[in-house]
């Protein structure tokens, strides 16, 4: 933004030395330039030419993809793994409609004191963004989303006892599904040179309906997150590029 400002003042300033340069120059040469029909033959500049020009902010449009890097990240790790995708049009009007697709294999580790837990499936999104560009480089963005999973999950629990022997016991279930709504806000730069933007988003999720079990009830939803409450915040962090 400073930038932008400091060359429209650098403009402002030719500009206005350009003007006086050319005053300068036809005072001078008053005494060469004659007149017809009580007109000068020199053309007058046009007020619109000395205005100073705005910066015109452009929305390109166009097919994109996206990858969320921040979830490769988890692939190290070895209590979760994640990959997500993403495809979309953006539209000369600011509307983005994208389509999200991903699959995650969750193991959190407080899941439950004495077991383990694992959900895994695939999950996707659909919604769309409104663009709301600060200049040609830098963009904030909010947008609605409806969220579909389809997944399975496992684990086991065990009670320890200096008496009896230690009791576990084997849960899960498989052919689940969740659905969920999205509000997103987020916000992306373009690289220089290139159509390449880099972001960063964060969106709260509404759960819509899910499966649900007794005595042992599902804990995470690939795609969602845990099951705990009925809204679950989430940051994500990503590439696109531009066609």
């Amino acid at each position: 933004m400073r930038l932008s400002l400091y060359i429209s003042s650098l403009l402002l300033t030719l500009s206005f030395s350009n003007l006086l340069a050319q005053q300068d120059s036809t005072a001078v040469m008053d005494s060469t330039i004659t007149k017809v029909d009580g007109t000068y033959t020199q053309a007058e500049q046009s007020e619109s030419e000395t205005a100073t020009d705005t910066m015109q902010i452009i929305t390109p449009s166009g097919l994109f993809i996206l990858i969320d890097y921040g979830k490769l990240i988890t692939a190290a790790s070895d209590f979760e793994s994640k990959f997500e995708a993403a495809v979309g049009f953006q539209l000369a009007n600011r509307i983005v409609p994208t389509v999200h697709v991903g699959y995650a294999t969750i193991r959190p580790q407080t899941a439950f004191e004495n077991g383990t837990y694992e959900s895994s499936g695939v999950y996707g999104r659909i919604g769309f963004n409104y663009l709301i560009p600060l200049d040609n480089t830098n963009t904030y963005y909010a947008g609605l989303r409806y969220g579909l999973s389809t997944f399975e999950d496992k684990g086991s629990a065990s009670i320890d006892s200096d008496i009896f022997e230690t009791y576990t016991i084997d849960f899960g279930e498989s052919d689940q599904t969740a659905t969920w709504f999205e509000v997103v806000i987020g916000t992306e730069k373009k690289l220089r040179y290139y159509n390449i933007y880099l972001g960063g988003l964060f969106s709260l999720r509404f759960i819509n309906s899910r499966n649900k079990f007794v005595p042992i009830d599902t804990y995470a939803i690939p795609g969602y997150g845990r099951t705990l409450d009925k809204s679950v915040p989430a940051f994500n962090l990503y590439v696109r590029y531009l066609f």
